[in-house]
């Protein structure tokens, strides 16, 4: 196991905290309730890196100005 530590701008870790609030909310009496950390940490180690280079590489065609490919994921 990799253990990291992470400097999240609050935007980005204000819309983590309303997911974790938002399936609490949903989902009633969950044990434990789930929290922002562990929905950060399910985002981050779901993806092979294939999927994690289309998304960079989507950004990177994004901030550029460059023609998004359709799912770079895919190619």
């Amino acid at each position: 196991m990799v253990i990291l530590t992470l400097h999240i701008p609050e935007p980005v870790a204000a819309e983590f905290f309303e997911a974790a609030k938002e399936i609490n909310d949903t989902f009633g009496d969950l044990t434990p309730k789930v929290d922002a950390k562990t929905l950060m940490v399910f985002a981050l180690s779901r993806h092979e890196a294939r999927e994690i280079c289309g998304q960079f590489d989507l950004a990177l065609r994004v901030v550029r100005g460059r023609e998004p490919m359709l799912n770079p994921a895919l190619n």
